[in-house]
């Protein structure tokens, strides 16, 4: 009972062995099947890469070639662009801080222009793209140059304007400078006509008696005085008041005889002379008869000697004595 019940169990399991073996190669088969037709699928796909592929390097060729064709007219009209900010600088000195920024960018593109040409995958579309930024330099350009020639047209009125007022000026500079000239010529005809002259001038050596009177010499060693008589002119434009005449008695080696250092006057011209004496006059536009004494410090040597007479720093005349 026992042999019939294994002989069963055994013929039960190799019929579920040859049913999982058969299930198996279905299975295998069907796998096999849908591999082969994947393979056939990858296949037609790798077909259709490899066509895409081309056809996709065969277009970028092209693009790239039209790229580098746009690039240099690209090219070309920065380049012109940049002449043409140049000259507006040149133009017009109020707008180089904006022109300097917009040639800057200018030059940026330029760099990335050339900088890209070697990307040839996409440099057709960086050549696009550069166009556009051109465009708008481009417009800012076009209103630089409407605003520099509104500046010109001003400008060119107020130089009108400006030469007209120079012209103007110049005519009034020029009479201003004529009535100067003729007020100047005036004033010094003036001046020069309100100034003293010492008129008869006889200067000479003199010794002092013991009395106290005066007598001429000629004696270098008799003498113990110099006097100057002359007289002080008419003058009707001259100021009236108190004059101040200086007598200064120069010997033939140009030394001045003085009695103190502190015997100066300026003259006209602001320069300090020596003088050896001086006299005060109440002047009042008539003839004045004056004689002016100079005592000798030392005493004074043969030669000849020159006396000049001042009045309010001006030369008014001179003469010469000489002793022996």
């Amino acid at each position: 009972m026992s042999e019939e019940i294994e002989v069963e169990e055994k013929s039960k399991k190799g019929g579920l062995y040859i049913l999982i073996i058969t299930a198996l190669l279905i299975l295998s088969g069907f796998l096999w099947w849908k591999l082969s037709t994947k393979n056939k699928e990858i296949n037609l796909i790798n077909a259709q890469n490899t066509e895409l592929t081309a056809e996709r390097d065969i277009l970028s060729e092209m693009m790239y070639e039209q790229g580098v064709e746009a690039g240099e007219d690209l090219r070309e009209n920065l380049q012109n662009m940049l002449d043409d900010y140049e000259t507006m600088e040149n133009l017009n000195t109020d707008l180089n801080d904006s022109i300097l920024e917009q040639k800057q960018k200018i030059v940026d593109i330029l760099a990335e222009l050339e900088k890209e040409k070697k990307n040839k995958k996409y440099y057709a579309g960086k050549v696009y793209k550069l166009e556009k930024e051109t465009e708008t330099l481009r417009a800012i350009m076009k209103d630089y140059v409407r605003t520099i020639d509104s500046l010109n047209t001003e400008n060119l009125v107020l130089k009108t304007d400006l030469t007209n007022t120079r012209k103007d000026l110049s005519t009034v500079i020029q009479d201003r400078d004529v009535l100067q000239s003729q007020t100047e010529d005036l004033t010094k005809q003036v001046n020069e006509g309100s100034k003293l002259s010492a008129l008869s001038i006889v200067s000479e050596g003199i010794r002092e008696r013991s009395s106290g009177s005066y007598k001429p010499t000629e004696r270098a060693n008799r003498t113990t005085h110099v006097r100057a008589c002359f007289k002080i002119g008419s003058n009707k434009i001259a100021s009236v008041g108190n004059k101040t005449i200086h007598m200064r008695v120069i010997a033939q080696d140009g030394s001045v005889l003085y009695s103190s250092n502190s015997n100066t006057f300026k003259t006209e011209d602001g320069k300090n002379l020596v003088f050896s004496d001086k006299k005060t006059i109440n002047y009042q536009k008539d003839v004045v008869d004056v004689c002016i004494f100079y005592k000798l410090a030392k005493e004074i040597t043969k030669g000849d000697y020159t006396t000049e007479l001042w009045c309010e720093g001006v030369l008014i005349g001179k003469n010469s004595f000489a002793l022996k």
